[in-house]
């Protein structure tokens, strides 16, 4: 999961004009088949696949309507001029959905640019896909190591300075600690050989 800002969804995935015509047909024959009362599956359909909001308030919109029409014909007697206006609802809603479904489909295949539809959309539905920038090579990193010091300024020019011979080298001082680590060295073998 993450927060913020991200990468911008993908584009739907492409289908063949086989399978997309299959399932507006399903589509279409669940909503007339169940006499509107699945009605708001193709409006579903097309808000997951549009990710428009206004195709999810249509999705919603449309199940509220369903489900109030239905409740209404169920608890009202038949003699009730509200069952007839909910009745008309549901008979009005079939063929709106339909039509609706069929033409935000085409228009979506259509600007996706599906096989079998020329692509006539002059805007596309959704911004492009975010392309992240190519990483950066790291090839030397080293999370322990201290940041690189400042850059100095060059020296400002000077007057000539003649060079001074080396110091010597403090020679002695290494003599005595290699001729105590020596010392050391063999105090542990005499250590461990008793042992």
């Amino acid at each position: 999961m993450t927060n913020g800002p991200g990468p911008v969804p993908p584009y739907p995935p492409a289908q063949s004009k086989a399978t997309a015509t299959t399932l507006r047909a399903v589509f279409l024959a669940i909503t007339a088949i169940s006499c509107g009362f699945l009605s708001c599956l193709p409006l579903l359909h097309l808000a997951v696949r549009r990710r428009r909001g206004m195709d999810w308030v249509f999705f919603w919109t449309g199940t509220a309507v369903s489900i109030a029409s239905f409740a209404t014909i169920g608890i009202l007697p038949e003699d009730s001029p509200w069952t007839d206006v909910a009745l008309l609802t549901v008979i009005a809603l079939v063929p709106l959905v339909g039509v609706h479904y069929l033409v935000a489909d085409l228009a979506l295949a259509r600007a996706a640019g599906a096989p079998g539809y020329p692509s006539y959309a002059t805007t596309v539905p959704y911004p492009p896909p975010h392309q992240p920038a190519p990483p950066h090579p790291q090839a030397d990193y080293n999370p322990y190591r201290a940041s690189p010091p400042a850059p100095t300024p060059p020296p400002a020019p000077q007057a000539h300075v003649p060079p001074q011979p080396p110091a010597p080298p403090h020679q002695p001082r290494i003599n005595q600690v290699r001729a105590e680590l020596d010392e050391l060295s063999d105090l542990l073998r005499k250590q461990e050989g008793g042992q």
